[in-house]
């Protein structure tokens, strides 16, 4: 299963997006039984990537900003 799909969201994968979609308009019926499931296993594979990318940014800021607050409280148990 995967998100709710957003072009704006995610450009990298805009183009696996839209065969997707265009997938499951011409193959309405087909769609429930595997006709699309390669853009879709595709599909995942970006999505799986950009959401891992953007775990580690947002890590590495995290950790960033925990050393600065260790730094700023130091300082002020130094100065107290």
């Amino acid at each position: 299963m995967h998100p709710q799909l957003s072009e704006h969201k995610t450009p990298q994968c805009a183009e696996l997006i839209q065969r997707l979609h265009a997938c499951h308009q011409d193959k309405p019926v087909g769609k429930y039984f595997g006709r699309c499931n390669s853009v879709k296993s595709d599909l995942t594979l970006c999505l799986r990537k950009e959401r891992q990318a953007r775990t580690k940014t947002n890590r590495e800021n995290a950790r960033a900003k925990r050393a600065q607050v260790e730094k700023i409280w130091t300082d002020y148990e130094k100065n107290n």
